[in-house]
């Protein structure tokens, strides 16, 4: 049997077990007898922690089981109907009563922008305190590199929530090409390719782009594809930012298309980005859009896509509000412009149109980095300066460059996209400017599962958990099973509610009796208990 045919029939077979089985290997066999319950299904005697009658969703089937849960080390090793002598058959150091909880894998954020956030605040609370056992960074074209030196700080510090990554075609193109307005060279590309080619063996899980975004929306998607070619002989998927979002430039639809495209092109998997129709020109697109992805989907490529359940998005004010041309260079090269009034007239021309798509400067909230204007609308900034919108919002820029929420969605497509059994929940979040990074699963269950039924509980559970392990192919998470990680979140759904808002965007959310990470407590009865018990999570062999 040769490595890779030895690789996928023991990924086939499942952890440890599966290799015992596929080799015969006697410290493997040792192995799995030594994981008590894996091997036999029946309670161990003893355990580090005992989860009791527990309504069970395990992240793949659609109806719970009322169930005890006996783990040892990181890992699970029994999984058994509820028996009231549990406690007497499991001497258990820590016995955790979930009669009337829901017990289930760990949430695994596939999309978030905490990259700097967790090498200050390693804890990752806000994510632990809604449920949250894995995130996914490295995002709309955007990462640490080189990731091996961004990975090695996360586990010589030690992190809250394990952590995973994604290289940033923005990152890679700036270093070797600056944010310069031009298409790549050949010699460029080939750069690109070889800083990419480094962070996969370190364990990136593969491309990630902003297209949006200054410098990757000055690209070709030619550019792109050759990229993609790059993660395409290691099973490496790509993620995207698609171009646009709204109406402007080659617009939603066409913007969905070139993704599959690149995609297709590439021979790599596909997941869009925070799935959304961005502004009243493309509200009702969605069933447009699901209807190319599924199309695509039924000629068989794999293609998913991520979302958060919020009407507001959140990002860069500069970035929202004035025409990416003007951003060659980034802000500081928007500020140069600035001063040449030739070039300021054209700008401020644009800007009205760009502004009313994103809401209107009434419902253009500002935050981070707007100082005194933090909190308040583009509306009432204006007011304070004596400007008008225009005016006021570049002079923000110019002395802040503040971040904003702008109300873009309808709800109509938020659930539509929602309801599709390919779409993941995510966050999109960076803690402090928008309530996603504080609230989304809490806001998922709250008013999308209890509020207003448009999830089952298992279909929310699902599109967090396993989906999410199945889709970026993270082994042994997403699923609470013996044998699997011990990533475990235990809540009543009613209990649950998400704090955060658009003015007070760091309140936590509460209502989760436990979060468990990779078998040690980090949060009880809604308290951070101040475990580092993640890890980093790369991409592995089983993805070849």
């Amino acid at each position: 049997m040769d490595r890779r045919d030895f690789i996928r029939k023991s990924l086939v077979l499942g952890g440890t077990a599966g290799l015992a089985i596929a080799t015969g290997d006697a410290e493997a066999k040792e192995a799995l007898a030594g994981a008590a319950g894996v091997k036999t299904g029946r309670c161990p005697r003893k355990a580090d922690i005992l989860i009791k009658a527990g309504e069970l969703y395990n992240g793949t089937d659609p109806l719970p089981v009322t169930s005890d849960i006996a783990i040892t080390g990181e890992r699970i090793v029994y999984v058994g109907k509820a028996n009231p002598k549990i406690e007497s058959r499991c001497k258990a150091k820590k016995v955790i009563d979930a009669t009337g909880y829901v017990v289930c894998p760990g949430f695994i954020d596939p999309h978030c922008h905490l990259e700097s956030l967790l090498l200050k605040q390693k804890a990752n609370e806000p994510y632990l305190r809604m449920g949250v056992t894995t995130v996914i960074a490295g995002m709309c074209g955007g990462s640490q590199y080189p990731l091996s030196k961004y990975y090695g700080k996360l586990e010589s510090q030690g992190i809250g929530t394990n952590t995973a990554s994604f290289t940033g075609h923005n990152t890679v193109r700036t270093k070797v090409m600056g944010s310069e307005d031009r298409f790549a060279t050949d010699e460029e590309i080939a750069k690109m390719q070889d800083l990419v080619r480094k962070d996969l063996e370190d364990g990136s899980f593969g491309l990630s782009s902003g297209l949006y975004y200054v410098p990757g929306c000055f690209s070709k998607q030619s550019e792109v594809v050759e990229l993609c070619k790059t993660i395409a002989p290691v099973g490496g998927i790509y993620t995207t930012h698609v171009r646009n979002e709204n109406k402007y430039g080659i617009g939603l639809y066409d913007s969905i298309i070139e993704a599959l495209e690149i995609g297709k092109s590439a021979g790599v998997q596909v997941n869009i980005s925070h799935i959304k129709c961005l502004g009243k020109g493309v509200w009702y697109q969605s069933d447009k859009v699901i209807a190319a992805i599924e199309k695509y989907q039924k000629e068989g490529m794999k293609v998913t896509a991520d979302q958060y359940p919020y009407l507001a998005s959140g990002l860069g004010l500069a970035s929202a509000i004035t025409p990416s041309w003007s951003r060659d260079g980034g802000v500081k090269g928007l500020r140069e412009r600035m001063k040449d009034p030739e070039v300021l007239a054209k700008i401020k021309a644009e800007m009205p149109g760009l502004i009313d798509e994103r809401g209107g400067a009434d419902t253009i909230i500002l935050t981070a980095g707007a100082k005194e204007y933090s909190g308040k609308t583009l509306a009432v900034a204006a007011q304070m300066l004596g400007l008008n919108e225009v005016d006021a919002a570049l002079a923000l820029i110019d002395k802040y460059n503040p971040s904003c929420n702008t109300f873009v969605m309808n709800e109509k497509d938020v659930v539509n996209y929602m309801t599709r059994p390919w779409v993941m929940s995510c966050s999109d979040g960076t803690f402090g400017s928008h309530p996603r990074a504080a609230g989304t699963y809490a806001e998922l269950i709250q008013k999308y599962v209890v509020e207003k039924g448009v999830l089952p509980l298992a279909a929310f559970i699902r599109r967090s958990t396993s989906l999410v392990a199945e889709t970026y192919r993270i082994k042994d998470r997403g699923v609470i099973r013996e044998g699997a990680f011990a990533d475990v979140t235990i809540f009543r759904p009613a209990e649950v509610r998400a704090n955060a808002t658009y003015t007070s965007a760091k309140l936590l959310a509460n209502g989760f009796k436990n979060v468990i990470v990779n078998g040690q407590v980090a949060v009880e009865d809604d308290n951070y208990l101040g475990t580092l018990s993640g890890k980093v999570i790369r991409r592995g062999v089983d993805t070849f």
